[in-house]
């Protein structure tokens, strides 16, 4: 499944009913052409049941300016997605939100190959698990001090000093140091288990539920983060 309607279907199966462009200039409006134009494949395909799409007529291109979902997935749409990427978790639909107004592509993509390698493609999902996790924890230091940090090694207690979450001799710090630990286990499971590295023909392969455990730890650990960024910024 491409990743773009997996999103798009997923979306959906979490409630969103309307879809338009980060803003109404001309370049926002032709990005949104690729969901808009998924949509309606996911239509087509029999996956949606239906959707009423608005049309702009400034450009003179007839583009979708944004389309509102009547009635949600169909059987077939919900087996499909439930076929690549399992059952719905709460923090999927959390960071679906957050998302929203979250303005990194990157961290987003992440996330969404890592749900939609889940259960199809483990390795692959491990893998984007701790790539999730690593961008997350870069844009976070990017975003407030203007600069990348190189050190790897370094980026976690690097993010959580610059947002500025006190932990010593608090209930949470031995929470916090567990939080380090799962992001590097996640880390170490990528080294054994994820397609970063290439593998053998007797490498051990992940299960299903080793990747979806390594991709919901790694969605927990990211949403956190990013809450405690945004009410820092609020």
């Amino acid at each position: 499944m491409d990743i773009l309607l997996h999103e798009v279907l997923r979306k959906i199966q979490l409630g969103t009913k309307s879809f338009d462009p980060v803003s109404s200039s001309l370049e926002d409006i032709k990005r949104f052409q690729g969901i808009a134009k998924t949509i309606v494949y996911a239509q087509g395909q029999g996956y949606l049941e239906k959707f009423i799409p608005r049309k702009e007529s400034m450009s003179g291109n007839r583009y979708y300016a944004a389309i509102l979902i009547v009635g949600g997935l169909t059987y077939e749409g919900e087996c499909l997605l439930q076929e690549f990427s399992g059952q719905p978790t709460p923090a999927d639909e959390i960071l679906s939100e957050i998302f929203d107004h979250i303005p990194s592509y990157s961290i987003r993509e992440k996330w969404e190959k890592a749900l939609h390698r889940r259960i199809t493609d483990p390795s692959g999902a491990i893998t984007a698990a701790r790539s999730l996790l690593e961008t997350t924890l870069k844009w976070i230091i990017e975003q407030r001090e203007g600069k990348p940090t190189e050190n790897n090694k370094e980026l976690f207690n690097k993010a959580i000093d610059v947002l500025g979450i006190e932990v010593k001799g608090k209930p949470i710090e031995k929470t916090i140091e567990g939080l380090s630990l799962i992001i590097w286990g996640v880390g170490n499971m990528r080294n054994s288990h994820g397609d970063a590295h290439g593998t053998t023909s007797n490498s051990p392969q992940p299960t299903v539920s080793e990747a979806g455990f390594c991709v919901n730890l790694a969605g927990a650990a990211a949403l956190f983060l990013l809450e405690e960024f945004e009410n820092g910024e609020a």
